[in-house]
């Protein structure tokens, strides 16, 4: 199972660094940037792309995080924008935290589709069908919800140990 993480100057790594070690257990993540340079997350992070958006292939992604950040110049970015759309048409799972939200907002795939943003309830995250989407400080949910959606956990005991472990701080 691939895992692909957009990254970007300014990207919020904290945001997806869970998602990231739960994916990490049952395939390869990989960085994708839109630039072949070290990208600084807002913590001050220097992280450079594994593949660059313009090479890379959608049937090698099961699976697309973008975090929130600075996402103001990646709205325009068409590139990023027809591959956002690519993954969608192909049923691809795509999941997006705090700014990451205007990423797929901007991409179109949320028309029609429940999202945090247009929820009325008080969930720090919402999946619709291969949508998932998160508030900022809903990371943990965010990265229990992909791994449930990725069908990573062995058992429904498997994912209530992680649960407890990451949500509840419960020594497991």
């Amino acid at each position: 199972m691939n895992t692909h993480i957009l990254i970007y100057d300014s990207f919020v790594q904290f945001e997806v660094t869970l998602a990231a070690y739960f994916m990490k257990t049952k395939g390869e993540v990989y960085t994708l940037g839109l630039e072949d340079k070290a990208l600084i997350s807002c913590e001050g992070f220097s992280v450079n792309p594994s593949v660059l958006v313009e090479n890379v292939d959608v049937s090698t992604i099961d699976l697309l995080i973008i975090p929130g950040g600075e996402t103001d110049n990646l709205i325009g970015q068409e590139a990023l924008l027809d591959l956002i759309r690519s993954l969608n048409r192909a049923g691809k799972v795509i999941a997006g935290i705090c700014g990451g939200v205007s990423i797929l907002k901007a991409a179109g795939v949320l028309d029609g589709k429940v999202y945090v943003d247009n929820e009325s309830g008080v969930s720090n995250v919402v999946v619709d069908g291969t949508i998932i989407t998160a508030k900022p400080n809903g990371y943990v949910d965010f990265a229990l919800e992909i791994g449930r959606v990725m069908s990573i956990y062995k058992d429904e005991a498997d994912l209530q140990e992680t649960i407890d472990f990451f949500k509840h701080f419960k020594s497991v």
